[in-house]
């Protein structure tokens, strides 16, 4: 049976995969990946598919992930938001936005889910996610096994993280811990936003 992907990528090209997932829990995508995998077929994980450009179909399982939920705590000088990875990234930002916690607001529009912004250290207009990433939580794949990585143990750098060497392919991210500072000053100093 081959399902379409053309509502599970940015560029809305028609390609199919053979099979499609979407998993909205760690067990239905820790599942999906060794029922795949035991096939002896190709998986690959998607999030909003903003990163990926299907040139033919995909002749495996495509894994959507789908896991969400926003838990806020909050210290004296912070607020620790816990994110799903299967959130859209834009509508978590607006979300912080609504309810009244700043610091995300440099990083609005970029595509994709809160489980890709710290593959890539997504950034702009002067903010990184590796100024507010507090912990990634990740399952590795072969056992199911949860795992926490801190700010540190991500290895940021420019558009890059430890996810994108050691982790690719072993482990799949399933939510995000970031940290807002109550003491919030704008970041007005890149490019255009110095002028306005």
């Amino acid at each position: 049976m081959n399902s379409s992907l053309k509502p599970f990528n940015t560029f809305g090209i028609q390609a199919t995969a053979a099979h499609i997932v979407i998993a909205e829990s760690v067990q239905q995508l820790t599942e999906a990946w060794a029922e795949s995998t035991q096939a002896h077929q190709p998986v690959l994980i998607l999030g909003e598919g903003s990163n990926v450009l299907f040139l033919e179909n995909f002749e495996g399982t495509v894994i959507i992930n789908r896991i969400k939920g926003i838990e806020i705590a909050e210290t004296d000088d912070a607020w620790l938001l816990h994110v799903g990875a299967g959130e859209n990234w834009h509508h978590f930002v607006e979300y912080t936005l609504q309810q009244g916690m700043p610091g995300l607001e440099n990083l609005a529009l970029i595509p994709g889910c809160a489980g890709s912004s710290p593959i890539q250290n997504i950034g702009a207009y002067g903010v990184e996610i590796k100024q507010v990433c507090n912990y990634v939580d990740c399952v590795e794949l072969s056992n199911g096994q949860a795992l926490r990585l801190t700010n540190a143990e991500c290895r940021f750098g420019y558009r890059d993280s430890i996810f994108k060497h050691d982790y690719q392919d072993r482990f799949a991210i399933v939510a995000v811990g970031y940290r807002l500072p109550k003491a919030w000053r704008p970041v007005l100093s890149y490019g255009d936003l110095s002028k306005l």
